[in-house]
């Protein structure tokens, strides 16, 4: 969601294949398959293939792109976990902006993904 409204304000037009893999392209973004493939490195917990990955992006962007990327992702992983460990639903708005890039990305067929609008209906429906 943010990649695209910041795509959007530096007049960039990216796009969400690297989402699924640095093997996909590079999303329209500088450095897009090095972003992804750190990424990834950072996801599996490969320490060696985490320190390629890092030395590849100081390499092609410098270190502070490094260490914005790396503080993006975790950022965004420490989110992520709070939301599920308190069962924070998606507010409505961002639930159905958010919809083609679920469906692009193809996050709706992951194993921890919850359906908020269906939960919320439930308890809506359960509170009338």
């Amino acid at each position: 969601m943010l990649l695209g409204l910041s795509g959007q304000n530096k007049d960039m037009d990216v796009s969400y294949e690297a989402v699924n893999g640095s093997d996909a392209g590079d999303g329209g973004v500088p450095h897009g398959a090095l972003l992804a493939r750190l990424a990834e490195a950072m996801w599996e917990g490969d320490r060696e293939a985490t320190a390629a990955a890092r030395s590849a992006v100081v390499d092609a962007a410098g270190a502070d792109v490094m260490v914005d990327a790396v503080a993006v992702s975790a950022n965004f992983h420490m989110m992520t976990r709070v939301a599920d460990g308190t069962g924070t639903p998606l507010d409505p708005g961002t639930y159905d902006m958010s919809a083609p890039v679920r469906e692009a990305c193809d996050l709706n067929g992951f194993v921890s993904r919850r359906d908020p609008q269906g939960d919320r209906q439930t308890a809506q429906g359960a509170s009338n």
